[in-house]
């Protein structure tokens, strides 16, 4: 029961009035309007919004004095998952007033005396109980700081910190010197597998204390994932507004360590994005210049397509912050899973302007070029990314597919073929160059072999199967070419060019009326113009024999 304690809340999206079930939609500004006064229209509403992941409109919406139980409920767990702790703390005291028992009542109470510095009281509250993420992990870095705060000699060597963690070395770095714990530091960066990219910030913030600025910045440099602008990184390390820079207190370091738990064993932690929210909203709560917890948070708001609440925490990361490119990133994913192509054009040349060499950056340019069939421009882009950052496969196999865009198939065979024989088994590869060959009525015997070599590592992979179906189509083996097509569309039944294909062969087969359906099938799905055009004029030209 305790176990589930966040499950009983998340359910009372499925309890009650059985009229919420039948509705479709219900606005946003709902509860503005008069008539959602009531229990049943604040209910409905609140509801609504955290079906949709959204707790902030549902705090709002139960912001003021309540009397029904199952609102005060709703109220509690929308405001918990929002961050606001304090509400949420003062609906506990009223449930428990009115005979609800449930441990999740009392994490407001653990969070605000951690807030407010009462260490002590705060390990009290869950002191025989548990929760549903494990407490210990917070309680064990806040009984290190207790018993150092206490101990008097300030002996370090009197302990075994073998297995320190970087929380616990921040810990220690408030009552030691710092130059006394390096080798705990290197024992850390040494043991590195575990370590996150907040981790690793904090790590450089630890060398460049102890003065190994060489140190600090191998790890910017090679332990951060290139989202990061680590030349400004490192420009600016040593500036006061860099929070990692300096020696922390408790609360960042317990901040950081929440950040870490969501990922550290999700066996110890629900995948519910609502446990992550309460968490990452913890975080945020003790340090507000945590930008990562901020990040991940803006992250979980953009998988349940909540985005306006993902685009408002986004914007809470400052500029100078060094979360500033992965944050603006972020926002231009967002902006084109909403398809809001004139936003994502503006935002994207702005981004450029400020990071013109980052490589993410770079290829969402390119990838914008070559929406808007701009491949002269986009190749370009490829081109300075493989002349800028070591060569990979997937930045040669997209400068090689570009030079294909343009007309240029010869020499991006070459280097097709190239990557093949560096990886034989780079099945994208094979399929791309066997198909490309089949459209251009080349070497069908080479283009035969390639996919037949994708489909041993990938056999039930529907555009895997198309392609061989369309190799075979090319080499007049139709019935075998309608084996693999019929098989393909099996798997994919809404790919408009996978039908394409089934109907050309039924039409090659003399099976024309199955061939004019899967046509007019393949024209409900099919987007580009020019293809539904081509498509048209086969039906026209051949339903007229019929």
């Amino acid at each position: 029961m305790i176990k589930n304690a966040l499950i009983l809340f998340i359910s009372l999206n499925l309890i009650g009035c059985n009229i919420k079930s039948k509705l479709s939609y219900i606005p946003q500004d709902h509860y503005n309007q008069k008539n959602n006064t009531s229990y049943v229209g604040n209910y409905l509403t609140a509801n609504y919004s955290i079906k949709k992941g959204d707790a902030y409109t549902a705090s709002r919406i139960l912001n003021r004095n309540l009397n029904n139980l199952k609102l005060m409920e709703i109220k509690f767990f929308s405001n918990l998952v929002s961050g606001n702790f304090n509400t949420a703390d003062k609906v506990s005291h009223k449930l428990k007033v009115n005979g609800k028992i449930n441990t999740l009542y009392d994490l407001p109470k653990y969070i605000l005396k951690i807030k407010n510095n009462d260490f002590k009281g705060s390990l009290e509250v869950f002191k025989n109980q548990k929760l549903f993420f494990n407490v210990d992990d917070l309680n064990n870095l806040i009984k290190l700081w207790i018993k150092e705060t206490e101990n008097q000699q300030n002996d370090l060597s009197r302990n075994n910190y073998n297995n320190t963690s970087v929380h616990e070395l921040l810990i220690l770095e408030n009552f030691y010197n710092s130059d006394k714990l390096i080798k705990i530091a290197d024992l850390i960066y040494n043991n590195n597998n575990n370590l996150n990219s907040h981790d690793f910030f904090l790590l450089a913030g630890f060398y460049f204390r102890v003065n190994n600025f060489e140190k600090s910045k191998e790890i910017i440099k090679s332990k951060l994932p290139s989202q990061f602008d680590k030349i400004n990184i490192i420009n600016n390390f040593s500036k006061k507004k860099n929070i990692f820079r300096k020696v922390q207190n408790l609360s960042f370091i317990l901040a950081s360590k929440i950040y870490n738990m969501i990922y550290e064993d999700s066996s110890k932690i629900n995948n519910s994005y609502s446990y992550q929210k309460i968490l990452l909203e913890f975080s945020v709560f003790l340090e507000p210049k945590m930008d990562i917890s901020k990040y991940a948070l803006a992250e979980i708001y953009s998988y349940e397509k909540t985005y306006k609440t993902a685009f408002r925490i986004l914007d809470t990361i400052p500029e100078k912050s060094f979360f500033s490119l992965p944050a603006n990133l972020k926002k231009l994913d967002i902006i084109k899973s909403s398809s809001l192509n004139i936003e994502y054009k503006a935002l994207l040349f702005k981004i450029i302007k400020v990071w013109p060499d980052n490589k993410f950056v770079l290829y969402r340019l390119a990838n914008y070029y070559k929406s808007k069939s701009l491949y002269h421009k986009s190749l370009k882009i490829y081109k300075k990314i493989l002349d800028h950052y070591d060569t990979n496969e997937r930045d040669l196999f997209l400068y090689a597919s570009n030079l294909d865009k343009i007309g240029k198939w010869k020499e991006a065979r070459v280097l097709f073929l190239e990557l093949l024989r560096k990886n034989p088994s780079d099945t994208f590869t094979l399929n791309y160059v066997s198909y490309k060959l089949a459209l251009k009525n080349q070497e069908l015997e080479l283009a035969f072999d390639l996919i037949k070599k994708a489909l041993e590592i990938d056999p039930d992979n529907g555009y895997f199967l198309d392609t061989l179906g369309w190799v075979e189509y090319k080499r007049n083996n139709f019935y075998s070419a309608l084996y693999f097509l019929e098989k393909s569309v099996s798997i994919l039944p809404r790919s408009a060019e996978v039908i394409d294909h089934l109907g050309d062969c039924y039409f090659m087969l003399n099976r024309k009326k199955e061939a004019i359906f899967e046509w007019n099938k393949a024209l409900k799905y099919e987007t580009n113009i020019n293809t539904i055009k081509k498509i048209k004029e086969k039906i026209r030209q051949h339903d007229r024999l019929l």
